[in-house]
């Protein structure tokens, strides 16, 4: 069985005056499109309707721990 290398996340970030920091995460295939689409886009309108700062969505990937 093959298995992916990394794992792949759009994060939502806010910024409130004091750098970018992480709010939410979702993650995606390889070609960065989230596996739950209807989920991720309420929850950034939501943060973007209801925050009270600047949000941006950012691509992220890690790498998978090998299984011992």
């Amino acid at each position: 069985m093959r298995t992916n290398r990394y794992t792949y996340y759009k994060v939502i970030q806010g910024n409130y005056g004091y750098g970018w920091s992480d709010e939410d995460f979702h993650e995606c295939g390889s070609d960065y499109i989230p596996k739950d689409w209807p989920a991720f886009k309420d929850n950034l309108k939501a943060y973007r309707e209801n925050g009270g700062g600047v949000y941006r969505v950012i691509k992220r990937k890690e790498l998978n721990q090998p299984k011992v």
